[in-house]
C-alpha cells in the first residue's frame, strides 16, 4: 500500500467522522439542517473508501476461447 492509497483512505476515514459529527450535531440540537451535510460527506467518504479493482486487461476483442475456423 503506496503513500497515495494511505492518504485516500484516510481522507475516507476523516469523511466519515464528519457525518458522524454531524449526525450527532444535528440530533443535539433537533435540527434537520444537518442532514444534507452529512448525506455530502457520506457521499465523498464512500468514493474515497471503496476499493478500486485492478485494470480490465485488453484482449482487442478477441476471446480466448474462440474458434477461428470457418468450416
Amino acid at each position: 500500500m503506496g503513500y497515495g492509497e494511505k492518504l485516500r483512505r484516510l481522507a475516507g476515514w476523516s469523511c466519515l467522522g464528519v457525518v458522524a459529527l454531524f449526525v450527532v450535531l444535528g440530533y443535539y440540537f433537533r435540527n434537520v439542517r444537518f442532514t444534507p451535510l452529512a448525506g455530502g460527506f457520506l457521499i465523498l467518504s464512500a468514493v474515497f473508501l471503496i476499493e478500486r479493482g485492478e485494470g480490465q486487461v485488453e484482449r482487442h476483442g478477441i476471446h480466448p476461447g474462440a474458434d477461428t475456423r470457418l468450416g
